[in-house]
């Protein structure tokens, strides 16, 4: 029934583009200037701080957006040492994998059990986890705080344990519709042959669902990686982010080494992103065929 409703689509779409082939036409184009609009908008403040990161502060200050007379690679050495590059990046990097990684593992096991189960409680619960959704991260960043604290929890371990908490709820809501749309069928053939309900969701569902997987690892992972307010609550140094404030002066910042940096710390996370793209570009045809 399905691939029939595909095909009805497929001959309606194409005749309707025989049938007005310069709407068509011009619809592509616009369509195709957008995007170039959307890309320049969301591209030139990187390519702002790329370039500004081989000029001096000075000429910054003069002229923000012009364009470096002398190259001065002297910020990227300056930003290594002031920031402690390889230290902050490993706290940063410790951080930014465990989390997530727990945040997936944590929140998918949970979503499973949710989408399986047809009690109450599970509803109640889910209830929860989405109306968590709704509350703004600055109404809850003084009981963390102060929850932080009173555990002893004011540490790299403790700020994973924190970011397992905060991001666990949207993982939660994102993996459970995703999981439900698995067959049970899989889950009752694999039940009759002995095997149990860790074996099921690890070798059986959970690579079903890589592509939502994928999603919210990018997502989860870019949060992490540019956190500031959570690690300033938390551990109060050692992160990239909070160690670039090391270039923000009383009275003077200072901007070259400042965008040097900025452009150091975004080349990990950047390779990460492109790695994984391929997978989420699967994930929406995927559900584009669903629909």
């Amino acid at each position: 029934m399905g691939k029939k409703k595909n095909f009805v689509r497929k001959v309606l779409f194409s005749n309707a583009a025989k049938m007005h082939p310069e709407k068509s036409k011009a619809m592509k184009v616009a369509l195709a200037t957008a995007l170039v609009i959307f890309a320049v908008f969301f591209i030139y403040p990187m390519f702002f701080v790329v370039v500004n990161s081989f000029r001096s502060t000075n000429d910054i200050i003069l002229n923000p957006s012009g364009w470096p007379v002398n190259v001065y690679l002297s910020n990227y050495a300056q930003a290594w040492k002031e920031m402690q590059f390889p230290k902050v990046f490993m706290n940063t990097l410790v951080i930014t994998v465990f989390g997530t990684g727990g945040i997936i593992i944590t929140s998918a096991m949970c979503a499973y059990a949710l989408a399986r189960s047809h009690s109450k409680i599970s509803w109640i619960l889910y209830g929860f986890f989405t109306f968590y959704l709704v509350i703004p991260f600055q109404i809850i960043m003084v009981p963390i705080g102060e929850l932080a604290s009173g555990l002893h929890l004011m540490n790299l371990p403790g700020i994973i344990l924190m970011y397992w908490g905060v991001g666990c709820p949207t993982a939660i809501f994102m993996f459970h519709g995703f999981i439900k749309s698995v067959p049970r069928e899989l889950e009752e053939s694999a039940a009759i042959d002995g095997a149990g309900r860790f074996y099921i969701f690890f070798v059986i569902v959970f690579p079903l669902i890589k592509t939502i997987v994928a999603t919210i690892a990018i997502i989860d992972a870019l949060w992490i990686w540019n956190d500031f307010l959570l690690p300033m609550i938390v551990i109060k140094q050692g992160t990239i982010q909070l160690a670039q404030q090391a270039f923000r002066g009383l009275s003077v910042n200072k901007y070259g080494p400042m965008c040097a940096s900025l452009t150091i710390s975004s080349i990990p996370i950047i390779i990460f992103y492109l790695s994984l793209q391929k997978y989420i570009i699967k994930g929406i045809a995927a559900g584009a065929v669903k629909g």
